[in-house]
């Protein structure tokens, strides 16, 4: 394999620049100025599955999963992703610009990008694992998102609300990507191809002298990490960030620990981040006094049982303010 004539923290730089830069402008959004109103990150979910994390007896076992792909409420929103950027490339004067642009980096050596971009449809659900979040401030953190309570609908389910920290500041422990979710359509797939080129011509000398496999890998992976981050624009208002992750083929092994469980009668493999700090690893505030900022309790028949029962569970998990973090939607969902 060639090797790349530039120190790395230069690499890094050129393929953040070149690949990336819209994650990193929008994660901007997730750790604002002081002065400003701070977002969380919230995880919609049945009462059971918090139940299960704040009881659990092991760090290990108080985790968040990632599940594949295939098992997501709408699995056809990776086909959706993908069809948009078949539809990006369809157009000619678009295709050839982008392919001149690496070919004026090593002439031909792209190639295997644009023909995995229709070949690996399957294989990419079939490798990719997930969790879902929304982006919540204000008053959404006091009773959540209407349409997100219908969305999963049920006796008792809750929205557990995450402290940023842990999910956007850099760490070395787990390789995975937080990606913001577009719903610009196929306008958005557009402009992020159309930056894409414009910044491989910006950046082609100094691409020139990084390992063109270091390159063609990191533009596939952000591809890939584009189609699998892109939803139709009528779910805007979730305004949803994803934990991707992509485990590597053998030999190499995943630095992401996984188990098999079985969900809905369904057994399945998942991914899991247990909700503890690896400062070694620079993974700071991951756990669950840190991680947890509050629950908010859904609509339900019987709200003050379940909120006493919550501040209970918290309680004995070791959290402080178990009261404080506990609070009832209020919302009045008809059925």
């Amino acid at each position: 394999m060639p090797e790349s004539e530039i120190a790395q923290d230069k690499i890094d730089e050129v393929l953040g620049n070149v690949f990336f830069q819209r994650d990193a402008v929008r994660h901007a959004e997730l750790i604002p100025p002081p002065d400003q109103p701070q977002p969380k990150l919230v995880h919609y979910t049945s009462a059971q599955t918090a139940y299960a994390i704040l009881t659990a007896k092991s760090e290990e076992d108080r985790c968040l999963w990632l599940r594949n792909a295939t098992e997501m409420n709408d699995f056809s929103e990776v086909d959706y992703g993908l069809n948009l950027l078949r539809q990006a490339f369809s157009d000619d004067a678009l295709a050839n610009s982008f392919l001149d642009a690496c070919n004026a980096v090593v002439p031909g050596h792209f190639q295997s990008v644009f023909k995995a971009i229709g070949d690996e449809a399957s294989v990419l659900k079939l490798n990719t694992y997930l969790l879902s979040l929304s982006a919540h401030a204000g008053l959404e953190l006091e009773m959540g998102l209407l349409s997100m309570w219908r969305a999963y609908g049920g006796d008792a389910n809750v929205c557990l609300v995450f402290n940023v920290d842990a999910f956007a500041n850099p760490q070395d422990a787990y390789d995975v990507v937080i990606a913001p979710v577009d719903y610009r359509g196929l306008r958005g797939i557009v402009g992020e191809v159309t930056r894409m080129r414009d910044a491989i011509i910006e950046y082609r000398d100094d691409l020139k002298k990084i390992d063109p496999n270091l390159v063609s890998f990191n533009m596939k992976y952000a591809l890939d990490i584009m189609l699998l981050s892109t939803k139709h624009p009528g779910f805007a208002e979730e305004k949803e960030w994803r934990i991707i992750y992509r485990p590597p083929g053998p030999p190499a092994e995943p630095d992401v620990p996984s188990k098999i469980v079985c969900v809905n009668g369904v057994v399945q493999s998942v991914f899991y981040l247990p909700m503890r700090d690896i400062p070694e690893k620079k993974l700071l505030k991951a756990n669950l006094n840190e991680i947890l900022d509050s629950i908010i309790i859904g609509p339900t028949p019987n709200p003050d049982v379940v909120v006493n029962a919550f501040v209970r569970m918290l309680r004995a998990a070791g959290m402080q303010d178990a009261e404080r973090r506990v609070k009832f939607s209020g919302i009045p969902l008809r059925r």
